[in-house]
């Protein structure tokens, strides 16, 4: 949450005062900090009684955290060099290395919108995305500086401050000069994004002076000390901790700004090109000439219906790469399908109208997915279109105890609850009707098209029974909505194994929402992210069902349900299917 002008405003006051009264503390020459101590911002370890996350020094503290490391000489250096290369324009707007039309036409362009908000000036060297998935070495540092910088490197000057961390070049996922204007305070505040919790920060000032208060430590603005952040001063700080700096001088403040990782691994290094463009989000990086790449959708979640379709779905899109389509069930490829469109092309072009297909092939590590539970069921119509119209799609199947599964749906179609449109949709077919009288009527039409006879499945039958199936109306289908390994058969036959992942919803209570969504996330292609809401979406609490009834529906599904765990490998306890 962005800090309000008028706080900021109040910081930067304050600071005045804490320059007079507040000594300079300078770091111990105690190694690197342990990453373990970077696995959560401290102020979600050790919250504030309040919760506030103001610097007011008249708020009850909580006790600082004693254990745990914030700042860390790391050598004293030589920047002389240094302060020659980037003196030129750090504090003007002449042209020079600083500018943002030079680094547009020599190097490349990289927004940092609060930084670029508060004026803060910048020379780009290293950047990745906020996963560490890609990172990007940019050409101001990974080649000979252009005139009137000829004969000049950042590499070689940078060199011995890199020797002096006692790491490889490598390991180095984001470096940058910060030139802060006078006047502007960057309020208190903990670094967020993936890449803190597995990266070391790094801040060698390069051109200060005393009027620049630089405050860390701590899991509140009262625990931060004021570092004494001299020219050279090579220091690590802790970024989970809080901090703030201050410019109170009438002179730009120069900061070398570097991370390092120890033993992650990005799953790509690329180095850009002098006028490369760059596509950006929040918390992703892409190159232009991956423009359009990442398929849309991504992925189809194709059922079962009451099966926890939705929650999964809102899981994916909370993922900082997971985008929500228009809408969520587009249901294009069952009773939304445009049969008076006959190229696969002009399909395509009607499909994308339901995702911000425009907006994701600007940032192609994002992706989008389309939720439409009925397609599992309806896959004589649904798996041709698809193969025509999107065919490298991923395939997730959620599905359900399907006793549970069926009282849901029962309850989902005959529920007062929603807007008109809502029930139309469900459809109202059996409203009025007991539970007990919609499953009679099913297992009679069941017999009589011969899909359910003698206590059996005959998949056989099961085409001709899709072929009877209303389309706009879910109030139908209540039992072989639960027959899943009949359902799959069509889908596993025409879509590579390894593109279709199974869930249970009673996964994920018995494995943790986390997990069974981290397997998803996997599977998809996106890099692992803490799920923060592990709430159930589109559910509903009602009654159970009568002991006989439920026993009833057992003996239906037993046989389907043996079928469907021993054809996936699932564990049977004793011969049996075990939700």
């Amino acid at each position: 949450m962005a800090t309000p002008p008028e706080e900021i405003e109040r910081q930067h006051a304050h600071a005045s005062t804490l320059l007079k009264t507040l000594p300079p503390f300078v770091p111990p020459s105690s190694g690197p900090i342990p990453l373990k101590y970077k696995t959560a911002p401290l102020a979600t370890l050790y919250p504030a009684p309040t919760g506030d996350d103001t610097a007011d020094e008249n708020m009850p503290p909580p006790p600082p955290p004693t254990d745990v490391p914030c700042l860390s000489t790391m050598a004293e250096m030589d920047i002389s060099k240094i302060k020659d290369l980037i003196s030129h324009g750090h504090n003007s707007d002449q042209t020079s290395l600083w500018s943002p039309d030079y680094a547009a036409k020599h190097n490349v362009s990289i927004t940092r919108p609060s930084h670029d908000a508060w004026g803060i000036k910048k020379i780009m060297l290293i950047f990745c995305d906020d996963f560490l998935q890609s990172v990007y070495t940019l050409p101001f540092y990974d080649k000979p500086l252009p005139p009137p910088y000829t004969g000049k490197s950042f590499k070689r000057v940078l060199e011995p401050i890199i020797s002096a961390l006692g790491i490889k070049p490598s390991k180095i996922v984001r470096m940058l000069f910060a030139s802060l204007p006078p006047g502007v305070t960057i309020p208190v505040h903990h670094d967020t994004g993936e890449w803190v919790n597995k990266s070391h920060r790094i801040h060698v000032p390069i051109i200060t002076n005393p009027s620049v208060l630089f405050l860390c430590g701590g899991s509140h603005p009262s625990h931060m000390k004021r570092v004494s952040a001299t020219e050279g001063l090579v220091f690590e700080m802790n970024n989970q901790s809080k901090h703030a700096v201050s410019n109170c001088s009438s002179f730009h403040r120069v900061h070398l700004i570097l991370d390092y990782v120890d033993s992650h691994v990005p799953k790509r290094v690329v180095p850009l090109s002098p006028g490369e463009t760059i596509l950006q989000t929040r918390r992703s990086i892409d190159v232009k000439s991956d423009y359009g790449k990442t398929p849309c959708p991504k992925y189809l979640i194709i059922g079962a219906q009451k099966a926890g379709t939705t929650s999964m779905y809102e899981y994916i899109c909370s993922h900082p790469w997971g985008v929500k389509g228009r809408r969520r069930e587009t249901h294009f490829f069952d009773w939304r399908w445009q049969a008076s469109l006959t190229s696969p092309a002009s399909l395509r072009s009607f499909y994308m109208k339901f995702f911000y297909y425009e907006d994701l092939k600007s940032h192609p590590s994002c992706i989008t997915g389309d939720s439409t539970p009925s397609y599992l069921l309806h896959s004589d119509l649904v798996i041709p279109r698809v193969k025509t119209v999107c065919p490298w799609t991923k395939i997730i199947v959620m599905l359900r105890n399907p006793v549970d599964r069926a009282l849901s749906h029962y309850r989902m179609v005959t529920s007062e609850d929603g807007t008109e449109a809502q029930k139309q949709v469900r459809g109202r077919n059996w409203v009025g009707k007991t539970f007990e009288d919609v499953i009679e009527e099913e297992l009679r039409e069941l017999e009589e098209v011969g899909l359910y006879k003698g206590g059996e499945w005959d998949y056989s039958k099961y085409g001709d029974y899709l072929k009877t199936r209303p389309m706009g109306t879910g109030s139908h289908s209540l039992l072989v909505r639960g027959c899943y390994w009949m359902q799959l058969q069509a889908w596993l036959e025409n879509f590579k194994r390894e593109d279709i992942l199974i869930e249970r919803m009673e996964d994920m209570k018995r494995d943790g929402i986390q997990k069974t969504v981290s397997r998803a996330y996997e599977f998809l292609g996106l890099p692992e992210f803490k799920v923060v809401d592990e709430g159930s979406k589109n559910s509903r609490s009602y009654d159970g069902m009568e002991e006989a009834t439920r026993e009833r529906l057992e003996q239906i599904f037993e046989a389907e349900d043996r079928k469907l765990f021993e054809g996936l490998g699932w564990e049977m306890v004793e011969g049996k299917a075990i939700w």
